[in-house]
């Protein structure tokens, strides 16, 4: 799973808690409620799931039947996870057998000992009205998106199954270290399209007019990769060279969107498997879109689903689009799917490399400087997250920031070491041999030691099985035949964290524009390396570890002349970016005609708007000049960076800013509202008239909009808080929940509740999605402590039908 790419700050925890760090779920994999391990005492060869649903209840009736044949020598009871399940019968091969259930599953219990490597056919008949794994999606809302509203809440059901979810909808062993060949057998309304995995083998027409689904896979794969998704969808297919077939689906009332979403589609299929040498391991490929989506996206083998926020038409895919994610999910298809890891403390082994290749990919697509500054975004992720606490890749409290980007860098430090030849040979290997399989690191490890000779278990040590990373403290000074570097590793060594062995490139440029460099190993706590130097040349700027191959913090002072000759002849745009950091300290008369010129090169966007940045509190001609250059760049991160970065907008510069309330990018238009009214109120409602009807992504336009008219408190209640009550709407559930989360934060900013608001609270604050559940429920908190509110809320929640559980858990705001 993943959000994408120079979006490492939104990547997706596939335990929920980004900042935090994933939990330690190994406990919850292992045992049930009762305290009681689970074995792994039978093989699963092949299941088949058969599947009907009641929308109006939210109910799964199934069959499951499991080909199986026990591992060990006696077996006379077996274990499914199946919490919440009714379970209705139970056969083996044909013939009931007693079983028994409790909060964590079912158990079966066998008349006679299970004979060893024997086959034996289960079916269990069951309903389920789950809370988690499967959703059903729109059905309890009754207003009719007549108008055709990309954001008005669809009707759908979805399933997303990692880490441990799809239990609470079929009975099964819900781990990662046992693999089936699967089918599923959907029943569904006949106006809807249902995807599974695999092949689609059959659809046939009932007389209830519904339509049965069914589809096969031929290779075995993890019960959590088990997907279902349902809605009334298009397809457009892509074909790889390769041969591969990629269906793409969208929703049929946006067509629009087909082209930006899944553009270079069948690319990627040709680059991954060009990459890895190893062909596309499935029969066939498929994005869809669903909405309220918990991630970014989910690798269901052969059947990727994502959140709809990424189904983009060619305007919204300005501020985001599909791409670096597809590319991510498509890498599991290999890295995840086809070989799996063994169990979740090898997870990195998944997303590491989806991370790794999809950075990749983009690089081929987007150029050099893209992949600089990704990578530059995952060392700053792994930089930030040792900040936090200090865990090893290879841990299952490692989270994401270690997991995805800093997991991501590490491959490519280690292609780095190991040389591009031998990297992707170890890569087609370890693919080859484990195709299907379980693995662990050291499978990873060893593919290079039989590929190539290379035993790489101090690098492994270093980068996977602890923690930490290199602290570099670095000087240098020129001598007569050499410049001589010289270089501490300062980070604190411990059980966990040791001296770093890694090779870095040091490198002199002087100003006769002759140059030297060499690359050394450095494995000790200081160490003093010497550059050859002709004598008499002068230095004009080093670097230590051009490129940042390495991962690492780095303490190397300059000044500002060797920074600015960096800035400029640079060949690395990320070597370029940090001189220009290094100059943020500098002042602006000594800095301000190199950064202008440098501006004026049209570098990479990163390096244009970090130089607005530095320049925003310069009033001078000159660089009120670069300004207004900057807000007609083609880039529209750079035209951003110049209303974000100026605290005023001087006369000079007002007439472009207000162009932009007509810019091709809805962030930015958003962005420039809001500045263009707070710093001139006068002309409030020229700005008002000037983005009427501009929705947005995500209504983002439309609510800024609305916000901004309803003013100050005294102008609302004059209003008779006209504005309020349109926004209420767009908390409710006939909206996806990004539409949701913004109008909720626009009527906490204006301090506004009624019934209409709670309820809608108290909806979002039940919902699966805990990205929409835990803002509704923060706010609820505060309203609900203004007794006008509160007693407004006890009335709403008097007023309206709850399920049980639901009662239970909104009365806890009464408490």
């Amino acid at each position: 799973m993943k959000k994408g790419f120079s979006f490492y700050l939104l990547l997706l925890s596939l335990f929920v808690a980004v900042s935090a760090g994933a939990q330690d779920t190994t406990i919850t994999y292992l045992r049930n409620p009762e305290g009681r391990i689970r074995e792994h005492n039978v093989d699963y060869l092949k299941m088949v799931l058969n599947v009907k649903f009641n929308t109006a209840e939210g109910k799964v009736i199934g069959d499951v039947k499991y080909e199986f044949r026990p591992i060990q020598y006696v077996v006379d009871t077996l274990f499914l996870d199946a919490p919440g399940i009714d379970i209705k019968k139970v056969t083996l091969d044909g013939k009931d057998v007693a079983f028994t259930t409790d909060s964590a599953g079912l158990t079966i219990r066998f008349y006679q000992p299970m004979s060893w490597n024997k086959k034996y056919d289960l079916e269990i008949k069951y309903e389920v009205s789950p809370r988690k794994g499967l959703y059903f999606i729109g059905w309890n809302v009754n207003a009719k998106n007549t108008g055709k509203d990309p954001y008005f809440t669809r009707k759908q059901i979805w399933t997303q199954g990692e880490g441990e979810d799809n239990r609470f909808w079929f009975p099964c062993y819900d781990d990662v270290d046992d693999k089936m060949v699967t089918e599923t057998i959907i029943t569904f309304d006949s106006a809807y399209t249902v995807i599974s995995n695999g092949e689609l083998k059959d659809k046939k027409h009932n007389a209830d007019g519904t339509l049965t689904w069914h589809y096969a896979m031929s290779k075995p794969m993890v019960p959590y990769l088990v997907m279902i998704a349902i809605d009334k969808y298009a397809y457009k297919d892509y074909v790889s060279k390769g041969g591969v077939l990629s269906r793409e689906y969208y929703y049929s009332d946006r067509p629009e969107t087909v082209i930006p979403t899944y553009k270079h589609s069948a690319e990627m299929m040709d680059f991954l498997s060009n990459e890895t040498g190893f062909h596309y391991p499935w029969e066939q490929y498929s994005n869809t879109p669903v909405q309220d989506f918990m991630y970014g996206a989910m690798e269901n083998t052969t059947a990727t689903i994502y959140g709809d926020f990424l189904l983009v038409d060619q305007r919204a895919a300005i501020d985001r689009d599909y791409e670096g994610v597809n590319a991510h999910e498509l890498t599991h298809q290999w890295f995840g799917d086809c070989i799996t890891a063994y169990s979740w403390q090898h997870l990195w082994l998944h997303e590491s490399f989806a991370t790794y290749y999809s950075k990749q990919f983009m690089c081929k697509m987007h150029g050099e400087d893209q992949y600089e500054w990704a990578r530059r975004g995952e060392a700053m992720a792994a930089i930030s997250a040792e900040k936090n606490d200090r865990f090893p890749i290879s841990s299952t409290k490692a989270g994401t920031a270690r997991i995805y980007p800093k997991g991501s860098f590490v491959l490519d430090m280690l292609r780095y070491v190991v040389g591009d030849s031998v990297f992707k040979r170890s890569i087609t290997h370890y693919l080859q041999k484990h195709a299907y399989q379980n693995v662990t690191g050291n499978d990873f490890m060893m593919a290079f030691m039989e590929t190539a000779g290379v035993n790489l278990d101090w690098f492994f040590d270093e980068w996977i099985y602890r923690a930490g990373l290199p602290n570099y403290s670095v000087k240098y000074e020129r001598l007569k035949d050499n410049v001589v570097f010289y270089v501490a590793q300062t980070q604190k060594t411990d059980e966990l964290t040791g001296l770093f062995k890694m090779p870095i490139v040091f490198e002199v440029h002087f100003k006769d524009g002759s140059g030297a460099s060499k690359k050394v190993w450095l494995s000790s706590a200081n160490d003093t390396v010497y550059v050859s130097a002709t004598p008499g040349s002068i230095v004009d700027y080093a670097l230590f570890d051009p490129g940042s191959m390495v991962l690492k913090n780095v303490d190397f002072k300059k000044g500002f002349d060797e920074l600015g000759a960096q800035l400029v002849k640079g060949k690395n745009m990320i070597d370029r970016y940090d001189a220009l950091v290094g100059l943020r300290d500098i002042g602006l008369d000594q800095k301000r005609d190199l950064l202008i010129a440098v501006f004026n090169d049209k570098g990479y966007s990163v390096i244009q708007n970090e130089i607005i940045k530095q320049l925003a509190k310069d009033s001078t001609s000159s660089t009120m000049g670069l300004m207004a250059r900057a807000l007609m760049d083609k880039d529209f991160s750079t035209r951003r960076a110049v209303v974000e970065n100026l605290e005023t907008i001087p006369d000079v510069l007002l007439p472009e800013v207000e162009r932009l309330l007509k810019d091709s990018s809805y962030i930015t238009i958003e962005v420039t509202l809001r500045k263009l009214v707070k710093l001139y109120p006068a002309k409030t409602q020229t700005y008002l008239d000037a983005t009427q009807g501009v929705r947005g992504m995500a209504e983002n336009v439309r609510l800024a909009w609305l916000e901004i008219s309803a003013g100050d408190s005294v102008t609302a209640v004059a209003n008779n808080h006209k504005f309020e009550k349109q926004i209420v709407p767009f908390t409710s559930n006939q909206y996806e929940f990004r539409t949701r989360i913004k109008a909720m934060d626009a009527l906490e900013r204006l301090k506004y509740s009624d019934k209409d608001l709670i309820y809608n609270l108290f909806n979002a604050a039940l919902y699966n999605n805990s990205r929409l559940s835990n803002p509704a429920m923060k706010l609820l908190k505060t309203i609900l402590k203004r007794p006008e509110q509160l007693q407004a809320g006890k009335e709403v929640l008097a007023a309206n039908k709850w399920k049980d559980w639901e009662k239970k858990a909104l009365d806890g705001y009464f408490k």
